[in-house]
């Protein structure tokens, strides 16, 4: 009799749904396609993680400007005011909505940075072959973080305010609307760029 499959080592091609067995690790510089499409489906190269850092350190370099300079200006009834997403939180919380401030805050402030904090870390330390604690800690954390990160939602309630504000005042958008979007756009490239079957076999080499 045949022995039974081990469903955890089947993973499907992203193209045409094939079930392969995963239990076989690429090396660096060789390349694994799908029997039946030609697929791509694993390139491992250090090049991607030295890339995955330049684009977490942009983000990072925005980050700030992001949070705390002015997103969007407006004007009603002669007043203008002006908001940053730390004077959002910073809003909600004296105003007494606590749950709502804390999430905000957690969200799109504490989880964004952690998580690119996090990577800088474990790529720069497997990059260069550095032996480390709390590898494998780390990068558990950084996918643990990745299903809280809501920077798109918030850039989309940003959208969804301005459309209805613009009927009743005047909007004009701030420097740290352009820094946001541009942090999205790293946090979103950041997530494609990154290769978890090397950075896991970096890790078991040089980490722990």
């Amino acid at each position: 009799m045949p022995s039974a499959l081990n469903i955890d080592k089947l993973s499907a091609c992203p193209a045409c749904d094939l079930l392969m067995n995963d239990s076989e690790q690429v090396k660096e510089g060789y390349i694994s396609q799908c029997p039946r499409c030609k697929q791509i489906l694993q390139h491992p190269s250090r090049l991607s993680i030295r890339n995955n850092f330049i684009c977490v350190f942009v983000g990072l370099v925005f980050y700030f400007p992001a949070i705390l300079l002015p997103m969007l200006q407006f004007t009603m009834l002669g007043n203008t005011e002006s908001m940053s997403i730390l004077n959002c939180v910073l809003t909600l919380l004296n105003t007494g909505n606590w749950i709502i401030g804390i999430v905000v805050l957690f969200t799109i402030v504490l989880v964004p940075l952690t998580k690119m904090m996090l990577i800088i870390f474990i790529s720069t330390r497997v990059y260069h072959k550095l032996h480390s604690h709390f590898l494998a800690v780390s990068f558990k954390w950084y996918n643990h973080l990745n299903h809280w990160g809501m920077l798109d939602i918030f850039m989309l309630s940003i959208i969804v305010s301005a459309i209805k504000l613009n009927e009743d005042a005047e909007l004009e958008p701030g420097l740290g609307l352009y820094a946001f979007i541009i942090l999205l756009f790293t946090s979103a490239l950041q997530t494609q760029l990154l290769n978890k079957k090397l950075i896991w076999t970096l890790i078991e080499r040089h980490g722990e």
